[in-house]
């Protein structure tokens, strides 16, 4: 039997979530994998079974209704509608009492009695308002993870809204993650994961916005969007290492942008740090000194405290870059690692 809320998506018997692990063969998708992205790897849904993520989609009255009308089809719908009735009849009062208040504070001042009790009944409609808003769970999603790409839906009012990003529509990847402390104390990591709009083998950026993933979670190894970057990161850290393989072996160098007017080449034995006002600076592998610490990243020349001949300032070469500067930081260290330094 058909059910207004039936599963749009069907995921196929042995298809895993984001983490890696087996998806619950209850899990409801409202949005199917679209097919630009190639075969799914992964996927995500918002929740296990599809009365409870209609619930979790729809505004505390709707949802409230919907308990009603099914109370009694299990022990725990039924003591969650009473746990529903109790919070709106008290929240009710609350509302109720609140308007009075403020009817009677308005009157107190002179206003009038019309207007006052118009002003508490105004005031009454906009905290319930409030607090309808404020007790709505968080929008339901559901996100895949393809061959090709990657994609993400949501529940809006409207309708289902989404977007999809074809990594050949995008030649980098940044991510920024911040450590959020209070009072001396951990209190989160903030995350961002931002793909750019420069399709493949094109200087030209198209007229979309980045695709981003980003969120804060005390605990990102639990967090669903945290969990949605790092699978859609694996995909595409594989696509980006070929390509930059590719061309490797075409022009001799692999090239990273940056946020700054500076690039990044990678090549046999050396690095070029390529400047937009100048000519670009040469560090062989022996003379190199890579850093990390502080979420930086410093390239440099090393110098051994001497010098031969003459100074020329136009070799010196010391940049340095925050790590959520440089696309595709990760590829960019592995290949100096194998390619530069030539380690296994």
């Amino acid at each position: 039997m058909k059910t207004p809320y039936q599963t749009v998506w069907t995921p196929p018997a042995q298809m895993r979530d984001h983490n890696g692990v087996l998806l619950h063969p209850d899990t409801f998708f409202f949005a199917s994998p679209p097919p630009e992205i190639g075969a799914v790897i992964s996927a995500s849904g918002v929740g296990i079974t599809e009365e409870l993520n209609r619930s979790r989609r729809t505004p505390i009255l709707q949802t409230l209704l919907e308990f009603v009308l099914t109370m009694f089809s299990s022990w725990i719908l039924l003591l969650s509608s009473i746990f529903y009735l109790f919070l709106f009849a008290i929240l009710s009062l609350v509302v109720i009492a609140f308007g009075v208040i403020v009817g009677i504070a308005l009157n107190a001042f002179g206003v009038g009695s019309i207007w006052a009790w118009l002003g508490g009944g105004l005031a009454t409609v906009l905290f319930a308002w409030m607090y309808i808003t404020m007790f709505r769970p968080p929008r339901s999603e559901c996100s895949f993870v393809g061959a090709l790409g990657i994609a993400h839906y949501w529940q809006t009012r409207k309708g289902i809204k989404g977007e999809v990003l074809r990594f050949s529509e995008t030649t980098g990847l940044r991510k920024r993650m911040t450590r959020i402390y209070r009072n001396g104390l951990y209190h989160r990591t903030s995350f961002e994961y931002s793909w750019n709009n420069q399709p493949f083998l094109s200087d030209q950026p198209t007229m979309k916005q980045r695709f981003s993933i980003s969120g804060a979670a005390p605990d990102l190894l639990v967090n669903d969007a945290y969990l949605f970057a790092q699978a859609a990161e694996r995909v595409w850290t594989a696509i980006r290492l070929q390509r930059a393989q590719s061309e490797f072996a075409q022009v001799g160098v692999a090239r990273f942008s940056t946020a700054k007017d500076i690039d990044l080449e990678v090549g046999s034995g050396f690095i070029n740090v390529v400047f937009r006002n100048r000519e670009p600076g040469r560090i062989e592998a022996q003379e190199l000194e890579l850093t990390t610490g502080n979420g930086d990243l410093a390239i440099r020349r090393k110098t051994y405290g001497q010098s031969s001949g003459r100074f020329n300032p136009l070799a010196f070469v010391n940049v340095v870059f925050r790590a959520d500067e440089i696309e595709d930081l990760d590829v960019f260290l592995r290949l100096v690692n194998t390619i530069v330094l030539q380690k296994s």
